[in-house]
């Protein structure tokens, strides 16, 4: 796996310490606990969000009264990199044009890179521009 960029010391420390207590190491947990680490709010929170003794989710997690709306992103995009989680009638608030619209952004493109290492080996940015593409 390529160098992962993390947007802090923070975030790195998060990912690292939460990856230590897992009892896996796959990409559903390295993506989890990569994105899960971008904000403040959902480090903090974590143990509100993910159940480490039974090693799974925690979708009631969602409505917390911390949440904000951007941590809201981080955790609807985390959940969903666990095991494609969307919430039953908040569908669309799961697609991408919900969830990239804030400044988690380029994060959230490194946990999709995390999740799915093999179909992201080489993202380097294409020589020719888009507006020349015919």
């Amino acid at each position: 796996m390529s160098e992962i960029r993390f947007c802090s010391t923070a975030h790195r420390d998060f990912f690292l310490e939460n990856m230590m207590k897992c009892r896996v190491n796959d990409c559903y947990h390295r993506a989890f606990f990569y994105v899960m680490g971008i904000a403040v709010e959902t480090r903090a929170n974590i143990n509100q969000m993910f159940d480490f003794k039974n090693d799974c989710i925690v979708p009631e997690g969602m409505h917390g009264g911390w949440q904000t709306s951007g941590t809201v992103k981080v955790c609807r995009l985390a959940f969903n990199l666990w095991n494609n989680y969307v919430e039953e009638g908040r569908e669309k608030s799961f697609t991408p044009e919900d969830l990239f619209c804030c400044e988690f952004a380029p994060y959230f493109m490194e946990g999709i890179k995390v999740r799915y290492p093999e179909y992201c080996r080489d993202l380097s940015t294409p020589k020719q521009r888009i507006d020349n593409v015919r």
